[in-house]
């Protein structure tokens, strides 16, 4: 062995005595450098970085690459890494910092002896940084390979929660271990939604999104839709958090419900509320239009009743207006013509009008009622959004003329 591999060997040798010193200094580098390590208990980061740094300088003392047990040991990390949810670019960058400061450390012993002593660790440079690059690309193969295992096994778990929520088959005890599996409390508030409009390609990456948001939010696919389960949130940032990801997206939120029983409830919710979205095509909360979201899942029974009325809704949109301003004005022919900007008389003929031609008269409980959810289940959306201007003189009406 000629004098510099002596003094190399020494240098090497010298560090593995330290380790007790560096493995905790190396850690706390990483800890102070990458802030996504706080996750990481401690000890645990500690024991990984003792056995890596160990690893690497017996390695260098023996003149050889990796071996075997060392790239199993590094897969193993990756895999825990994945289980703690740390970033990959995190995990990587971890190595490297490792790798620095070992080479800082060596490199360190080398100039206290002398300039010349540093040009004795060429030859270390290679080798040093091959164990590097070997376990730093060990570790990412892991990382992603459990990262793609645990998103493929949660979403099955998502799919077969959805599924059990639906089917009220399974006992209370596997829905509540279920819903443990996926992060979540089982005797807390569920808020169920269903999101339109979202391709099932994306879903990955709203599922991605959804995890920043305050609480414990997820996603899955199911039946041509997005179901999105949140505990913890608000309906405003869960909103907000699908329409970051797809700006035209239609969203249906169910109401916040207690427990498993809750959730299924709450999905119910959001399946009627959905039906209401894609009428009106925008985000529809249940605890805002509850009412037709719910007759509208019935809505085929309903048509029989309704139709007539929805035909005359067509055919006069004033009347239309002048019904769903009289029900905003508080029942009152005065605040319904101040909204439409018309004479009293004028409302008061309008009304008239409807209830001879749709047989509903507005003016009682039962005919508004009937009116409304006429309105508001059949009457297309574009007579509905221009009647509130419509101030012609007149109005054809079963071939009649209505005047204003």
């Amino acid at each position: 062995m000629d004098g510099r591999a002596a003094t190399t060997e020494a240098h090497l040798r010298a560090m593995a005595e330290r380790l007790d010193e560096l493995a905790p200094m190396i850690t706390a580098r990483i800890r102070a450098e990458v802030p996504d390590y706080a996750v990481l208990p401690v000890v645990e980061h500690l024991h990984d970085v003792d056995s890596q740094i160990k690893g690497v300088v017996d390695g260098l003392l023996a003149r050889q690459p990796p071996p075997a047990e060392a790239i199993e040991r590094a897969r193993k990390v990756g895999r825990r890494r994945a289980a703690r949810n740390l970033p990959l670019p995190s995990v990587v960058e971890a190595y490297h910092i490792a790798y620095r400061e070992l080479w800082n450390e060596l490199l360190g012993r080398a100039q206290a002896e002398g300039p010349e002593q540093a040009g004795a660790l060429v030859g270390e440079v290679a080798l040093l940084w091959n164990w590097f690059h070997r376990l730093s690309a060990t570790v990412a193969e892991s990382h992603t390979e459990e990262t793609r295992l645990r998103a493929t096994t949660r979403a099955a778990l998502q799919r077969r929660f959805v599924g059990m929520l639906r089917g009220s088959s399974r006992g209370a005890e596997e829905q509540g271990a279920l819903a443990r599996q996926l992060g979540f409390d089982p005797d807390e508030e569920f808020v169920l939604a269903r999101a339109d409009e979202i391709p099932e390609t994306r879903v990955e990456e709203l599922d991605n999104r959804l995890a920043e948001v305050a609480g414990t939010v997820q996603c899955s696919w199911d039946a041509g839709s997005v179901v999105v389960m949140a505990q913890g949130c608000s309906d405003t940032d869960l909103l907000d958090a699908v329409h970051a990801v797809i700006s035209d997206a239609r969203v249906a939120v169910g109401l916040p419900r207690r427990g498993v029983d809750g959730a299924r409830l709450s999905l119910l919710d959001a399946d009627d509320a959905l039906l209401r979205s894609r009428a009106v095509g925008a985000d529809v909360r249940f605890a805002d239009d509850w009412l037709l979201a719910t007759l509208g899942a019935s809505s085929h029974r309903l048509e029989a009743l309704l139709s007539r009325g929805a035909g005359v809704a067509r055919a006069n949109p004033a009347l239309a207006a002048t019904v769903q301003a009289f029900a905003d004005g508080r029942s009152s022919v005065t605040s319904c013509a101040r909204i439409l900007q018309i004479h009293p008389n004028s409302a008061k003929y309008r009304l008239d009008r409807w209830r001879a031609l749709t047989g509903w008269d507005p003016q009682t409980f039962p005919g508004l009622v009937s009116s409304l959810v006429c309105l508001g289940l059949f009457a297309p959306s574009e007579a509905r959004a221009s009647a509130a201007e419509d101030c012609s003189p007149a109005r054809r009406t079963n071939g009649t003329s209505v005047p204003t």
